[in-house]
């Protein structure tokens, strides 16, 4: 090596940064629970499921008695074949008065009454329409279904009861995915972020461990708590995790 070449030799260290696990508590919670309500007013038939049943998608729920809403079908479709003629006659006279007219053996008056009465009866018509698809919705409407698999978790109804549009019905429950609520406190939440990963089992199976990651930090305090809501999903397909279950948590922090 001469006086002209230099070397420069350079050191690195790795320094490791202390990793310290913090454990979390909380409880399942239903994702998305379906709260079924009544869609028309009537008396409930055939409300048989009870809390903890299952369902399947389509399968159904109960009925509202029919019978009414039956008959008004029936009438509104009977208005709708005599808006239907009525319609008919009203054009027939129409387009006779215009060729009258055109021929100059009618006068414009008679001819303005005949156009006015056809397009009221073609506004009649579509209101007959109308009236029917209602009436069909609202049959449709006294059989009520389960839009989703899953387990009944609320009945507020009894056979032979009256409801409202808008009562309470069943609430239906998927437990296929849950959210995992857990608590975190003020200090605890600046050492956890949204994708962390995290791990998780129940005090029933602790051995039962799930591997997650934080879908949601709250930003106000929990309810009837002085910590954070920490919110994460967990996949659940064999329906080994129920709502309401105590649920523990690892993820791991760094020491800063």
């Amino acid at each position: 090596m001469n006086k002209h070449t230099f070397a420069s030799i350079f050191i690195f260290f790795t320094v490791s940064q202390p990793v310290l696990a913090l454990n979390l508590i909380g409880n399942i919670k239903v994702t998305n629970p379906i709260n079924v309500v009544a869609e028309i007013s009537g008396v409930v038939r055939q409300a048989e499921l009870e809390v903890g049943d299952s369902v399947n998608q389509g399968e159904k729920l109960l009925s509202i008695q029919s019978q009414d809403f039956s008959l008004e079908v029936s009438k509104q479709q009977a208005n709708l074949t005599l808006a239907t003629a009525d319609l008919s006659i009203k054009k027939s006279i129409y387009q006779r008065y215009l060729r009258l007219q055109q021929q100059q053996s009618l006068s414009q008056n008679e001819l303005d009454i005949a156009s006015t009465d056809f397009d009221a009866a073609q506004a009649n018509l579509q209101l007959a329409e109308i009236e029917l698809k209602k009436a069909n919705l609202d049959l449709a409407r006294t059989q009520i279904t389960a839009s989703i698999d899953g387990y009944i978790s609320q009945r507020a109804i009894n056979n032979g009861s009256w409801v409202d549009r808008g009562t309470p019905l069943y609430q239906v429950i998927n437990i296929d995915t849950l959210t995992v609520r857990l608590l975190a406190s003020e200090y605890e939440i600046n050492q956890l972020s949204i994708g962390q990963p995290i791990q998780l089992w129940s005090e029933t199976n602790p051995k039962n461990k799930v591997t997650s990651t934080i879908k949601r930090i709250g930003i106000e305090l929990a309810e009837n708590s002085f910590a954070y809501p920490i919110d994460v999903e967990i996949n659940n397909p064999k329906h080994w995790f129920k709502p309401g279950m105590s649920m523990h948590s690892t993820t791991s922090i760094e020491v800063k």
